[in-house]
């Protein structure tokens, strides 16, 4: 089995990954995994029901993940004879929009995961002075990224980017006071003093 990132957006597919594809005798993956690498399947793709059982699927299968398949995606699921190829991640483009060096960045997601653990996680990042890259849940969106700054008196950037890779992707850039708004369900936030504001952007809005 090979599990392949098929990067967060259209065209994101990395060489390797395409080469997978087009060379899989049979494919898996969520319908927006399966719409990215559209043209490059040249075999049947299935729907995935349940993601925790990618392992009692064919030895030759090739599963799809978004992103890349270990920033919470499916790579957790493999088993010791799986390969997984890379994609080209959420946090990876969040950064390059934000001129951030992912070297200063704590990842904290909420996708999936136990809230509190997650929640314990974000502010023990955010006491420190880190910049904080979060995948978000119902639980813990942009208002709990902004209480959570109050709590610590801290005055540093909150980023929400959405639809990152789309033609409609967009970022905005505000603050604990005046937080960005979020108007899709597909976003990720980006919070901490290495965000830089001193550049301009395509599809950024500053509030």
């Amino acid at each position: 089995m090979k599990i392949v990132g098929v990067g967060v957006g259209p065209g994101m597919l990395t060489s390797e990954a395409s080469k997978v594809i087009q060379h899989a005798e049979i494919i898996y993956g969520s319908p927006r995994a399966i719409k990215l690498a559209q043209e490059y399947i040249t075999c049947e793709a299935k729907n995935i029901g349940d993601y925790s059982k990618i392992n009692e699927l064919p030895s030759n299968a090739v599963v799809l993940s978004t992103g890349d398949p270990n920033l919470s995606g499916l790579g957790k699921y493999a088993g010791p004879d799986a390969e997984i190829i890379p994609g080209l991640s959420s946090l990876q483009v969040a950064c390059a929009r934000l001129r951030v060096d992912i070297a200063d960045v704590v990842v904290v997601t909420a996708h999936g995961r136990n809230p509190t653990s997650a929640v314990v996680k974000f502010r023990q990042a955010i006491e420190s002075g880190s910049t904080v890259f979060l995948l978000p849940s119902p639980e813990m969106g942009v208002d709990m990224v902004a209480s959570t700054l109050e709590s610590f008196g801290l005055d540093v950037p909150i980023a929400v980017l959405e639809h990152l890779g789309y033609p409609d992707e967009h970022v905005e850039v505000g603050n604990a006071d005046k937080t960005p708004l979020v108007n899709s369900l597909l976003y990720c936030i980006m919070t901490g003093p290495a965000i830089r504001l001193d550049f301009n952007l395509k599809n950024k809005t500053k509030i």
